[in-house]
């Protein structure tokens, strides 16, 4: 006789007494959920929530809850207020177009030395995107061998890719001896390990009279005393702020231009039009420049709706109420884990009619203008939003105009040219893919 079996014997209204007990907790859920004030929202199980229903997609789950989620909140203490209001200025500026120049050059060489053969678009584009990161960084490249190059990336994907099979840890932090949480945490410490390696490396040359890139800059700072901001400039917030740099500076934007070019693949009327506009904007003689962008909306559009379809970050990194905080009649405790769902927004019929469909044409006016479209946020809004917006637009649009340019790209013979069916890690990625480029004429 089971233990099961023992216990029904013993108490032969078991049965109703759990149905009993079961509704009383659901009873008193309810209850608690009508006299806090909280929003509404889908029913969760005791201590899991509702983990065990997001699946794999879980912003597609979330999008059938758009109608009960539309806050967006987050800790914003004074330390993290000084470097973001640092990091701006300094990127301001900086003469990171100098910088993209430089890689995309390397880029294009690369190009032209795989005479036509296949290589993958997802690797290559990461490679410069996060030299270019490096190079605003330290002000130079550190890492010259290809190897190390590499490894960085790799670091870098492999940790947002586990990601999304250790993310419940952020909820459940007492699963972390999970494989998939240990694995996790281990390519994120892979990672910080190459960043750290580079940062030590730099600070060796460090000179207080000359600013290499946003390190010295940092460095500059912490070393004042006198500044009344200098406590959020220590040591351990220049690790964590180049680790951040890294991934929101290089994985996003490489990210964003993988998708970029499968959209551009698989609509080459696109590209063409693309390539007729700097043609005739820009010539023949010469690359396309930042001062050449308010010429061409076209070009605008396209990096627009690249951004919007697609959208590489469907749910936000987890922010929290600082203090409880009512909108619209509902009650937010202080400390709720809040996340936006940016996916919903940007596939939302309403705003954009056939939102699956890649048309940059929605972009713009009758008259061939770009329209300014209140619901495109893709580097977030308000205080919150991404610092890094001014630096990610200006190197996809260097990046993708010196493509165009250049090549014209295709599929190798016979692959065929992937779905536009992603997987969610740290971010939206696309499946992996080979191109062949052919010079223009």
């Amino acid at each position: 006789m089971t233990l099961l079996q023992v216990a029904v014997a013993a108490f032969p209204d078991t049965p109703m007494l759990l149905c009993a007990l079961v509704v009383l907790f659901l009873l008193i859920l309810w209850k608690q959920h009508k006299t806090n004030g909280l929003p509404p929202g889908p029913w969760g199980l005791p201590v899991f929530g509702v983990l065990p229903f997001l699946g794999r997609d879980p912003h597609l789950v979330m999008m059938g809850w758009r109608h009960i989620q539309r806050i967006l909140c987050a800790d914003y203490c004074a330390r993290q207020r000084a470097q973001r209001e640092f990091t701006l200025k300094y990127l301001a500026k900086a003469d990171t177009e100098k910088q993209t120049e430089d890689e995309i050059d390397a880029l294009l060489q690369y190009i032209r030395d795989t005479n036509g053969e296949p290589f993958d678009f997802n690797s290559t584009i990461s490679a410069t995107i996060s030299s270019i990161i490096e190079s605003i960084l330290f002000g130079s490249k550190l890492e010259q061998e290809g190897p190390n190059v590499k490894i960085l990336v790799d670091s870098i994907q492999a940790a947002s890719r586990l990601s999304a099979q250790a993310s419940f840890q952020n909820f459940l932090p007492f699963l972390s001896f999970l494989p998939q949480c240990r694995n996790g945490n281990e390519a994120w410490k892979v990672f910080a390990s190459h960043v750290t390696r580079l940062l030590e490396r730099h600070i060796l040359g460090y000179d207080a009279r000359a600013t290499r890139g946003l390190v010295d800059a940092f460095l500059h700072q912490s070393k004042r005393g006198d500044s009344e901001n200098y406590f959020a400039f220590n040591d351990d917030d220049l690790i964590a702020n180049c680790q951040t740099l890294y991934i929101g500076g290089s994985e996003t934007t490489s990210t964003t231009l993988t998708w970029g070019m499968l959209f551009l693949l698989s609509n080459p009327d696109v590209c063409e039009k693309i390539n007729a506009e700097l043609e005739e904007v820009v010539g023949k003689t010469r690359r396309p420049s930042l001062a050449d962008r308010p010429n061409l909306p076209y070009v605008n559009a396209t990096l627009m709706e690249i951004q919007r379809c697609n959208y590489i970050g469907p749910l936000s990194l987890p922010h929290k109420a600082i203090r409880d905080t009512t909108i619209n009649g509902y009650v937010i405790p202080e400390g709720t884990p809040i996340l936006a769902n940016f996916w919903s927004v940007f596939m939302n019929e309403k705003n954009w009619p056939n939102p699956r469909e890649f048309r940059p044409s929605r972009f713009l006016d009758e008259d061939g203008n770009l329209k300014k479209i209140e619901t495109f946020i893709p580097f977030s809004l308000g205080k919150r939003s991404c610092p890094g917006e001014t630096v990610a637009r200006q190197e996809m649009f260097l990046v993708v105009t010196a493509l165009v340019q250049a090549f014209t790209f295709h599929v190798p013979e016979g692959e065929a040219i992937p779905d536009p069916d992603g997987s969610l890690g740290l971010m939206y990625e696309p499946p992996r893919y080979r191109v062949c480029a052919r010079p223009r004429d």
